[in-house]
């Protein structure tokens, strides 16, 4: 579904979404379906998250230690569910 696009028109699509009601805008995003939404983020290269902040290693580390959730969250400055999170997606890999 992604075709490849050069980075000059990568950069013309974003200079496009920054436009807002203009062209390649807010209003066309609306009438567009999520899935090409998705698309044309991943292809303007914003689809994708933010960098991951919290060091699951880290975690991961601190749970097999013995430490409870709320001890982990306490010392890595994260919430419990963050720490439940990760430690769930550990075991799913």
């Amino acid at each position: 579904m992604t075709e490849k696009i050069s980075d000059e028109l990568r950069e013309k699509r974003r200079e496009w979404g920054r436009a807002g009601g203009q062209v390649g805008g807010k209003r066309r995003l609306e009438t567009m379906t999520k899935a090409k939404r998705t698309a044309l983020a991943y292809q303007a290269g914003v689809k994708g998250g933010k960098p991951r902040t919290i060091d699951h290693e880290r975690v991961r580390e601190l749970r097999k230690q013995g430490l409870k959730y709320r001890e982990i969250a306490a010392k890595l400055g994260i919430s419990m569910p963050s720490v439940a999170r990760i430690l769930r997606e550990g075991n799913k890999r």
